[in-house]
């Protein structure tokens, strides 16, 4: 981990991009990926807000928890247009993963209920057992 003066400097090379911003235009850049480049988008989680710009989401192949979750809350799964791959489809075997060394993928999260449901009785039953 390194400093950077600018959003370019930080990702231009990187192998894995986070991005987890409450912007509501986008930060990242298509033209800044390296080939191959992995992002996690956490933020900007509102129909109208983005934190990814087109060339980003045309390069991408899209995995998200929920199609139906962030095709209603993800601006950035919105304007990219086209239908985003479930990531527990690709656990299941339903769909491929990565089928490239070049592809660009992009996890887009915007939450999803049962999984903060699943996370909390995990916490509960550990604490429970001590």
């Amino acid at each position: 981990v390194h400093a950077a003066a600018s959003a370019e400097e930080a990702v231009r090379g990187a192998d894995v991009i986070v991005v987890a911003t409450s912007a509501t235009t986008p930060v990242l850049r298509g033209e800044w990926l390296a080939p191959g480049v992995h992002i996690n988008a956490v933020g900007a989680t509102r129909p109208n807000w983005r934190e990814l710009d087109d060339e980003v989401l045309r390069r991408a192949t899209i995995y998200v928890e929920s199609r139906e979750a962030a095709l209603k809350e993800s601006g950035d799964v919105i304007a990219a247009r086209k239908e985003p791959i479930e990531i527990g489809e690709v656990i299941a075997g339903k769909q491929r993963g990565r089928t490239s060394a070049e592809q660009i993928t992009l996890f887009k999260s915007v939450g999803v209920a049962a999984e903060d449901v699943a996370a909390a009785d995990l916490v509960y039953q550990r604490k429970s057992q001590h």
